[in-house]
């Protein structure tokens, strides 16, 4: 989105609606939001066309459902530059390409697994909680009820409700982690914090995504083919190839840039600072009498 507002309005990167636009992404509260959406505002433009985008495609705080604050990529692109080279195999041995790297893949998550000695995953769950227990520390608690708490942070308060598992951040809401306000409620009353993290964050979870196992394919001697099936006649598509060579890289899509390398020596295009041939013009130095 900010990359199709760059090159809709034609925005400089240190543009300052560039710089309003990303903690408005980020933000968790409405409020907090409309804080930073009113600075765009400014700019009728550029505003309508955020809005008319849909706030929930790109803003956290109107997005629908749970993400976990993780960014997802095309898997089909990822898999594709991994197998660059396998693809120009015949399609028996691009599957068995693909089957040792799911093999190599799962086995190095599962070691990696088998090592943790934490409750939580060490990046997506375990390193935040840690940051959140120091802020928690400097934090006072005021008790409102059995279930109600509010967390004087210095900054921006929250309010915790334990029993439907809420703060008034939104941060616990949408990442399913406890927030600095629900740990400072924990180390209040001296609860886990662990168990009001949810449970796709544990350990126990991680080992189980990689605990299955992927079998190479047995010999063709060894397959058991139905007679249905080997009475089949598969024939090739009924398309035409068409002449000269096939593509090999991605097709860019709508609307995104080629990434262009400059030259280091002279910021020109198409060449680097080892087979750069521009003239370049001697630094001013000043003389002192």
């Amino acid at each position: 989105m900010k990359g199709n507002m760059k090159r809709t309005f034609k925005l400089k990167k240190r543009d300052k609606l560039l710089l309003y636009f990303e903690p408005a992404t980020k933000s968790y509260g409405i409020a907090e939001f409309d804080r930073h959406f009113r600075k765009i505002k400014g700019n009728d433009e550029v505003s309508q066309y955020l809005e008319s985008a849909g706030l929930h495609k790109w803003s956290r705080a109107h997005m629908d459902g749970r993400r976990y604050n993780v960014m997802t990529t095309n898997i089909a692109e990822s898999i594709n530059s991994v197998l660059r080279f396998a693809r120009m195999l015949p399609v028996v041995h691009l599957i068995d390409e693909i089957i040792n790297l799911l093999v190599k893949w799962f086995s190095k998550r599962l070691d990696f697994d088998l090592k943790c000695t934490s409750t939580l995953c060490p990046d997506f769950g375990e390193k935040k909680l840690r940051r959140r227990l120091e802020c928690a520390s400097r934090m006072n608690v005021v008790k409102l009820n059995h279930v109600e708490y509010n967390v004087v942070d210095g900054d921006m308060d929250g309010q915790v409700h334990l029993m439907n598992n809420t703060c008034s951040c939104r941060k616990f809401q949408l990442e399913q982690l406890p927030c600095k306000h629900v740990v400072a409620v924990c180390r209040f009353l001296k609860l886990n914090v662990y168990s009001m993290a949810s449970r796709y964050y544990t350990q126990n979870t991680w080992l189980d995504a990689y605990s299955g196992n992927i079998y190479l394919v047995q010999p063709q001697e060894l397959w058991i083919i139905l007679e249905d099936v080997q009475s089949r006649v598969v024939r090739p598509p009924n398309a035409k190839v068409m002449p000269g060579r096939r593509k090999k890289l991605r097709i860019l899509s709508q609307g995104e840039d080629i990434l262009r390398r400059k030259c280091s020596r002279c910021s020109g295009t198409c060449h680097n600072k080892s087979t750069c041939k521009n003239n370049v013009p001697l630094p001013h130095v000043g003389h002192t009498l």
